[in-house]
């Protein structure tokens, strides 16, 4: 489980850095910081849950936050590349939905519910 932590900090250094290496004002600049907005809300509930299952001893989760941090960085690379969207160079008003984007989110999400069933 600690390998996986030390995973995850890479990813969100990752997911910090990445707009700085995009070209600035561009759309999937754009992405990668909501895309690290997106990781910021998920991350503290991810962490207190792993750092519970090293404590408790709950090695079911390991497998489990592995593949959390599989889908965040799939999330990731689907946000930031915009995969599934129809125009990628058009932002517009409102948010062209990606539903491929949403699946894996659901799916880090149920994740997080299933680690935290196992802790219970």
């Amino acid at each position: 489980m600690i390998n996986l932590i030390a995973w995850t900090a890479c990813l969100y250094l990752v997911q910090l850095m990445l707009p700085n290496f995009l070209k600035s004002g561009s759309n999937n600049s754009k992405r990668a910081r909501k895309a690290f907005r997106n990781l910021g809300e998920s991350l503290p509930i991810f962490l207190t849950v792993a750092i519970l299952s090293i404590v408790l001893s709950a090695e079911a989760n390991t497998a489990l936050a592995m593949y959390w941090l599989i889908a965040r960085a799939l999330f990731l690379v689907i946000y930031v590349s915009g995969v599934g969207k129809k125009n990628k160079e058009s932002e517009g008003e409102g948010n062209e939905p990606q539903p491929i984007r949403s699946v894996i989110w659901i799916a880090s999400v149920v994740i997080l519910i299933l680690m935290l069933k196992n802790l219970l």
